[in-house]
């Protein structure tokens, strides 16, 4: 009954051929360039068509893919999240132990639904807080030196029924022991445990621009975790490999992908000659991914970072199960603004829905005032509520693989996939990631990228709203008074300083150097039980080594810090004169003849925290130059028509 319908409803109606639709088109752009105005090239090099038909997808090779198979372009799992629901794996950005606890008790109880602890700086570099610097303690981060620590930290956190994600940076062996020693204090089995330790040296390396030991020394640690997780923790992941230094660099999704899939191939390497088969190597591995503005070629990003990693394994020979890469997305900081900071709540929700229209495993939003303080209850729960929604209300988890058949993400998945793979190719070529980050060259590449952004941003070609576009001068800015942290810092010093002089490091370090390998993991949690600290455990495993590794670390740049420093001179200026800097509009002319240029001169200097005076229409020249000397203002701008201003 629906098809005779259907049959009806459409006999009056021709099918239309592209080109026609095109001749339509042009015919409305009277005579504008059909490729100037309608065609969009992207900062990864692709353009986009202004319309998409069957014909653009046709002899694609993933397009007879199916979800869990394949190129897994369609996802890893053949039901998708109909089957399973994407993890919300919020982070607790709180210093102290216990502050990350509160926030996670209460996060969990309100609908997240995986642990992920990210370590401070001194955390991930395997120095106790008496070892670091103030900066390096407890900010961005929660500082984890000791067993007691974490066990406040995971204080009624229930480990076997939920997921538990570890981003340890470069102290991998050290957070592994700890975890492990807290899971025996518990009572719980090591294999019952999901989630990952998330040990990556390369994030640490592209932030800082060195690393606390010889990277080969940090891959001898990590093969121990990964063997030892293959038969002890086989749902608990060793390794990770992010993109989100690239992305925060000012990096397109080509370069994002291009350096997650070198990354991802030089561990590959370092475990095989290690003696891990790519197939252990492979299913401990878990990709973070960043999320940023453009959503169909975030769509596209996730999708293609499945294919192009399925194939890298199996040239490798690995098993279909090692071809699946595991997911995590992130919410970028480079698009992110203080100024008009609820506007970020709109970015993060678009981006949220691309990551899981794309296929993420796991999604981790930022809160919106991620940029000016510490995140509270509300925006943390504005952050997390969403993703909830996205899987509730907008039934995400009731269809497998969302964006799969459009014409435009199919195409677009593509051609991003091609021109990652292409970049790929370059940089092995290079030697890998880690070389042309030694030599420069990558940090080239990601300047250039990033100078071409922020000029398509000084030009209004692209937008940020409320940045450098429709600026609200009215707005309150947000409490951004950072945390008193020296109390934290003092206390957390001297119980490490007090518990490492308890024990003898040299002689544990002795018993770690002359144990077999399969068993250096069960001596350091020994250790760990007997009161080595985090730092202490660093001692036991790589003694007095020395920082390794220098490069030029990667930037951690957002697009609108410019326009920030404009709004924050005038304010400045504001403060000193009891007002902002001023402009005068000199509006020429009845208000259809001003209207539309005083509006965009309004906005424009807005954008730099400039006030326009907005007079009324002058039909006399007098007129308008007494108007302007009466405002006080020392700027003018003259609005109105081309006729009007000779």
């Amino acid at each position: 009954m629906t098809a005779v319908s259907d049959k009806k409803l459409l006999k009056d109606f021709q099918p239309a051929s592209y080109d026609e639709w095109r001749e339509a088109a042009e015919k409305l752009l009277k005579g504008a360039p059909f490729e100037k105005r309608m065609l969009t090239k992207t900062p990864e090099g692709i353009t986009l068509q202004p319309i998409y038909n069957l014909a653009d997808v046709e002899g694609l090779p993933h397009m007879d893919s199916q979800p869990g198979a394949g190129d897994f372009v369609r996802g890893i799992s053949p039901d998708g999240y109909v089957g399973e629901a994407w993890q919300i794996a919020q982070e607790q950005v709180y210093g102290d132990p216990q502050e990350f606890n509160a926030a996670l008790l209460k996060d969990l109880n309100d609908g997240q639904s995986a642990v992920n602890l990210l370590l401070d700086a001194a955390g991930q570099l395997g120095l106790d807080p008496d070892e670091a610097e103030d900066e390096q303690v407890g900010l961005c981060g929660t500082s984890i030196s000791r067993l007691d620590d974490l066990s406040s930290a995971l204080d009624k956190v229930h480990a076997g029924y939920l997921p538990i994600y570890f981003q340890s940076g470069c102290s991998g062996l050290a957070i592994q022991s700890m975890f492990l020693a807290w899971l025996d204090e518990q009572g719980i089995s090591p294999k019952l445990i999901k989630g990952g330790l998330g040990m990556d040296p390369f994030l640490v390396l592209e932030g800082r621009g060195k690393l606390p030991v010889d990277l080969e020394e940090l891959f001898d640690e990590l093969a121990l975790i990964v063997q030892f997780n293959d038969k002890e923790m086989p749902q608990f992941g060793a390794a990770s490999v992010s993109g989100m230094a690239h992305h925060s660099a000012g990096g397109s999704s080509v370069e994002e992908l291009a350096a997650a899939l070198s990354s991802g191939l030089r561990y590959l390497r370092a475990m095989d000659q290690r003696g891990v088969s790519v197939d252990v190597a492979a299913k401990q591995l878990r990709f973070t991914l960043s999320i940023g503005s453009d959503f169909f070629m975030e769509v596209a990003k996730f999708r293609a970072a499945r294919m192009l990693w399925a194939r890298i394994v199996r040239e490798l020979g690995g098993s279909t199960e090692a071809q699946r890469m595991r997911q995590n997305a992130q919410t970028g900081i480079y698009n992110k603004t203080k100024l008009d900071p609820y506007v970020n709540m709109l970015r993060t929700t678009t981006e949220a829905f691309a990551a899981a229209a794309g296929g993420a495993e796991s999604i981790c939003v930022g809160p919106f005032d991620e940029t000016t303080r510490l995140p509270n209850d509300f925006s943390r729960r504005v952050a997390r509520n969403l993703q909830i929604i996205l899987q509730e209300e907008c039934e995400l988890t009731t269809v497998v693989d969302p964006a799969g058949g459009s014409w435009f993400i199919e195409k677009l998945t593509d051609e991003l996939g091609r021109e990652a793979w292409e970049l790929f190719k370059e940089l092995e070529k290079e030697g890998g990631l880690e070389v042309a980050l030694t030599k420069g060259t990558w940090q080239e590449r990601l300047s250039n990228t990033r100078t071409s952004r922020e000029k398509l941003l000084g030009q209004r070609r692209t937008s940020l709203i409320g940045t450098n576009q429709y600026p609200n001068l009215q707005e309150e800015a947000l409490d951004s008074e950072e945390p008193n942290l020296n109390p934290f810092r003092t206390h957390a010093r001297y119980l490490s300083k007090a518990q490492k002089a308890a024990i003898d490091v040299s002689a544990l370090r002795n018993g770690y150097v002359n144990t077999d390998p399969g068993k250096k993991i069960g001596v350091l949690v020994e250790a760990v039980k007997a009161g080595a600290t985090l730092g202490a455990v660093s001692h036991i495993v790589r003694g007095d080594a020395l920082e390794s590794v220098q490069i030029e670390a990667l930037p951690y740049e957002r697009l609108a810090a410019r326009y920030e420093e404009l709004r924050a001179a005038a304010e400045k200026y504001k403060e000193k004169n009891g007002n902002a800097p001023q402009i005068f509009l000199a509006n020429l002319g009845a208000l259809k003849r001003h209207k539309i240029r005083a509006d965009f001169t309004r906005s424009f200097f807005a954008a730099g925290g400039f006030e326009c005076v907005y007079s009324e229409g002058s039909e006399e020249d007098a007129t308008a130059v007494e108007a302007f000397l009466d405002s006080g203002a020392k700027i003018v701008v003259i609005c109105g028509r081309d006729d009007d201003y000779a």
